[in-house]
């Protein structure tokens, strides 16, 4: 019997997280660093450019994912990863684009259940690292599902499952890439829990620590390239 392949998928989300910038920001699929030619659009935009009828994607005999789904155009090199304009909610539109990177990065070519569970273990992986996971816990004790649900940008589903996989789990993914993965995210983290304690705003209090370090960040650049002439 076939079985998913879990540890692939840590390696394959781990790698690609790796090359983001994940220090204080939650994960914008679409704003992603990828070594593959990859483009968004969403179905409606796709079928009115092309003229393709919407009931291709979207009917129930479709055989594809009415969120979203992923085309391969083999003269370009391009993949056309597709997601439902409907769908408002922005969690639920970013992990459908993430099950699709899943796809691709984990050479998918058969749309089969097992498949499935491999892209939505990948996105687990890429928004919910689980060594993040595992020294979250270690270090503030006990972690909710609305801790989860704040700190990743996840959707209170996401997280659940999320957690009792982990709860499931006798290791965790300790390799270099884990750990500096953990070390950019520590500061956020960190703020989520002080934000938690003192009964203030995160998303708020985020919002100005990103501002004040930019600031901070450019003058610091500015005053360096007067000291430089």
């Amino acid at each position: 019997m076939i079985t998913p392949n879990f540890s692939k998928c840590t390696e394959k989300a781990t790698e690609l997280l790796y090359k983001q910038d994940v220090s204080n920001r939650i994960l914008n699929i679409m704003d992603l660093k990828y070594d593959k030619n990859i483009i968004f659009d969403s179905i409606q935009n796709y079928c009115q450019y092309t003229r393709t009828p919407i009931n291709k994607f979207l009917s129930a005999n479709s055989g594809l994912l009415s969120d979203g789904c992923t085309l391969y155009d083999k003269k370009t090199g391009y993949y056309i990863i597709l997601y439902n304009a409907q769908i408002s909610y922005f969690e639920h539109r970013n992990w459908t684009l993430a099950h699709e990177i899943g796809h691709i990065y984990l050479n998918h070519e058969k749309n089969e259940a097992l498949e499935e569970i491999e892209a939505h273990f990948f996105a687990s992986q890429l928004f919910m690292p689980e060594y993040s996971l595992y020294m979250t816990a270690k270090e503030y004790g006990k972690i909710t599902c609305n801790d989860v649900v704040e700190i990743f940008g996840v959707s209170p589903e996401s997280a659940f499952k999320r957690l009792n996989t982990m709860r499931k789990k006798f290791s965790v993914s300790t390799t270099k890439k884990d750990k500096e993965i953990w070390d950019a995210q520590k500061e956020r983290i960190d703020i989520y829990f002080d934000c938690k304690k003192e009964g203030s705003d995160y998303q708020s209090t985020l919002f100005f620590w990103n501002s004040f370090k930019s600031d901070y960040e450019r003058e610091l650049r500015a005053e360096m390239c007067a000291q430089m002439y």
